[in-house]
């Protein structure tokens, strides 16, 4: 398990987005990656019915259903 979190550790501080579906963003230790990543200098995208906690770090936010959004999103 400790070299599932480092590896995932390892790809949010190079990732090129981060786009987050469906999720609170409160569950940890997998929700500490959103703000590793935007210090890192991956800009966010936030798809979820109702605001989280890291809304305040996202470039977008889209408080709508995902199955109206994520279609749009990947077209």
């Amino acid at each position: 398990m400790a070299e599932d979190v480092e590896r995932s550790q390892f790809a949010a501080e190079r990732c090129d987005l981060i786009l987050t579906v469906g999720t609170t963003l409160a569950v940890y230790p997998a929700a500490a990656l959103v703000p590793l990543a935007v210090a890192s200098g991956a800009p966010l995208i936030i798809v979820n019915g109702e605001p989280t906690e890291l809304d305040h770090l996202a470039e977008v936010v889209l408080h709508q259903p995902i199955s109206d959004v994520l279609p749009r999103l990947v077209a």
